[in-house]
Parts: structure tokens; C-alpha cells; sequence
């Protein structure tokens, strides 16, 4: 599966099956039920009785598994959520680029979070180098040979 982002732009989430699934049309007048929520927290909430409350709310497309498993996501929240993601690869974070109208910090705070999904041993400091490469321009060149211990002191003096 390919990310959906596009140049510039921050993959924010890719699909846990094949693309050509987003093709299958929706039947006229189709509307997507409003699902029961999934966050995979309570510890008294059951995923094989949340299953079950999905396809009871999928009745009208029981027919067509393909579409069931599109709309799927769309029952899942919070942890649970994440449970479909497929993990953040080094390519992934490389393709992020800091967009003209975001502040540094959330950038920043949003390439931590991804850092933290990719499971590739990979040092610290070109987590940090690779973050500074997305950055703007202007705080590429502010930050020119100089080193960073995290990626919070990179956020810190990027706020400044």
C-alpha cells in the first residue's frame, strides 16, 4: 500500500486495504450509518460484541464484505483506531514537509508522534536531522549546523 500524501504534504493515515476498495460505488441515496464507537479502552466494551453491533448496523450492505470492510474504520476510535494503521516507515517520515501556514512546534509535535509508530532502530539525532530537513526554509537555514539534542529542544528553539 502506498501513503496517501502528496509531495509536500504530511501522510496522515493509509488505508489498511487495497486502494481499488475505495472505487466500489455507494448505491444511490447511500448513507453511511451513524456506527457505535470502538476505543478499545473501556475494559468492559467487548471487540467481538462491537463486531457484531457493525454488521447489525451494516444490514443494508450485508452483501457486499469489500464496502463493510471501507466503512470498518469509521466504528473505531482513540486506541482502537490505531489498531488498524499500519506502522510509520523511514520513508514516511522523510516525505513530511512542514506546510507554509503550520507552526514549527506542531510540526514538529506531529513528526514525534509518527517517530513514535515506526518501529525502525533508527539514532535520535537523525530523527532530528530529518525533522530539521521538513522544516521551512527560513528555519533550515536559522538552524545551520547546529545540534539538537531531541526533538522538544528542536520544537523549543524553533517556537523562539
Amino acid at each position: 500500500m502506498e501513503p496517501e500524501a502528496r509531495r509536500g504534504e504530511r501522510p496522515t493515515y493509509r488505508k489498511p486495504y487495497p486502494a481499488d476498495i475505495n472505487q466500489i460505488p455507494l448505491s444511490p441515496g447511500f448513507k453511511v450509518p451513524n456506527f457505535t464507537l470502538f476505543n478499545g479502552d473501556d475494559p468492559h466494551a467487548s471487540s467481538v460484541k462491537h463486531i457484531g453491533r457493525f454488521s447489525v448496523q451494516c444490514i443494508a450492505i450485508e452483501n457486499n464484505p469489500l464496502l463493510k470492510l471501507r466503512l470498518f474504520r469509521n466504528s473505531l476510535s482513540g486506541q482502537a483506531f490505531t489498531w488498524i494503521q499500519p506502522e510509520v516507515i523511514i520513508s514516511d517520515l522523510a516525505a513530511l514537509k512542514q506546510s507554509e501556514e503550520e507552526l514549527p512546534q506542531d510540526f514538529i509535535t506531529w513528526f514525534r508522534k509518527l517517530k513514535m509508530k515506526c518501529r525502525i532502530p533508527m539514532e535520535e539525532r537523525h530523527f532530528i536531522q530529518m525533522a530539521q530537513a521538513a522544516l521551512k526554509i527560513s528555519l533550515r537555514k536559522r538552524f545551520d549546523g547546529m545540534l539538537f539534542g531531541d526533538l522538544a529542544e528542536l520544537a523549543d528553539k524553533a517556537s523562539k
